[in-house]
Parts: structure tokens; sequence; C-alpha cells
């Protein structure tokens, strides 16, 4: 009985895990920004903040190349390594349509996000216009400008 229960108490702790991952984000080119996001607190609003947004210089990112749904990043095949330049802009080369973690180390901690890569021959992707941000006490997200015409 023992077993039993400490089975299924393992089932639910996996599905819970699995519930709370984020989807990764479908991209058509692995290139953008990196910043670090500071939210602040308005005055006399609760529960609402405003952002405050630095580039960020210098930063270590790595690709490895994923199979759906693998946890990042051990034992998976590195693809690329880069170090963010002015402006926090980076870019990866890469042609494999494929699940992709994309990692950055910055103020002692490792970073990482999931993305979904599918290139189109005509891209209209604006690599300023997207990228990777890290916050204090989260892990990484990928954000991008959407402009409504």
């Amino acid at each position: 009985m023992k077993l039993l229960v400490s089975f299924l108490a393992a089932v639910l702790f996996a599905q819970g895990l699995n519930a709370q991952e984020k989807k990764p984000w479908t991209i058509d080119c692995i290139c953008g920004r990196v910043e670090y996001v500071q939210r602040i607190p308005v005055r006399k609003q609760p529960n609402t903040y405003s952002d405050k947004r630095t580039d960020l210089k210098g930063i270590p990112l790595e690709l490895y190349e994923s199979p759906e749904g693998a946890p990042c990043c051990e034992a998976l095949k590195n693809v690329g390594s880069t170090i963010s330049g002015k402006g926090g802009q980076f870019e990866f080369k890469v042609e494999k349509a494929g699940h992709y973690w994309l990692t950055a180390k910055w103020n002692g901690r490792d970073y990482k996000v999931a993305v979904e890569f599918e290139p189109h021959k005509k891209s209209s992707t604006i690599c300023s216009e997207q990228g990777i941000q890290m916050e204090d006490g989260e892990d990484a997200s990928w954000w991008a400008t959407i402009t409504v015409d």
C-alpha cells in the first residue's frame, strides 16, 4: 500500500511540474537582444508595475538542440555559442528547424528559455525587436515587439 501511495504521489508531482512548464516560443530567426528587466512598483497604484529595461553586453549565450520536451541542457548537443554585443545583440546561424534551448549566464545565474525554430525563406523578423529577458528571481523568457497597423 505504501508503495502505491508513493507511486501516485510521484505521478501527481510529475504532472504538476509538466503543467507549469512554459511552451516554447516559435521564432523564425534565432537572434535578438539580451535584456535585464526590473519591475518597479507604480506609486499609488497597487499591483501595478512599470518595466525598466537594460541591454546587457558581454553575456555568454549557448544554443542546444533538443528533442521536444527534453530538459535543458546536459546530454544535449551544443550547436553554437556567442557573446552579446553592443545593445545586447546576438545571433545564431541555424538552418535546421526544431526545438532548442537558449542559455545565458549573468550575475552568477544560469538562465534558459525554450524556443521552437521554424525558419522562413523570406523572414520579416527584425532582430532588435525580440530577444531574451532576465528578471531577478525568475527564469528567462522570450520577448517580442509586435506592431499593429
